[in-house]
């Protein structure tokens, strides 16, 4: 006797649950979650290590601004190398869609 196979459980608005897969977070898109995060860090937390650094030697307000300095600096690189790694992935991504592209093209000829 032939068993038959279940029917695959759909999520609400799944048309083929092998597209599921396709549908979940993936790296990329918890890495433009975080850049928030690498941004924010970094701002806060310098001129606030100056500012305990500041209090237990006397020092007015010079290491604040140093490492709020020191934070903008670091944020600032983050944001860049966020936007440059995504300009990246979009070079990949286009080089890939003409490379097709002129495949269907010499296909069809």
């Amino acid at each position: 006797m032939e068993e038959k196979e279940k029917e695959p459980v759909l999520l609400p608005g799944q048309k083929d649950p092998k597209t599921r897969r396709g549908r979940m977070f993936t790296g990329h898109d918890l890495r433009a979650t975080t850049i928030g995060w690498e941004i924010a860090l970094p701002i806060v937390f310098g001129p606030l290590i100056g500012f305990i650094i500041d209090r237990s030697n006397d020092t007015g307000i010079r290491w604040t601004m140093i490492l709020l300095g020191v934070g903008l600096v670091v944020a600032i690189t983050a944001v860049i190398r966020y936007i440059s790694y995504e300009f990246h992935l979009m070079e990949k991504e286009n080089e890939k869609a003409k490379k097709e592209k002129e495949a269907n093209a010499k296909t069809h000829s």
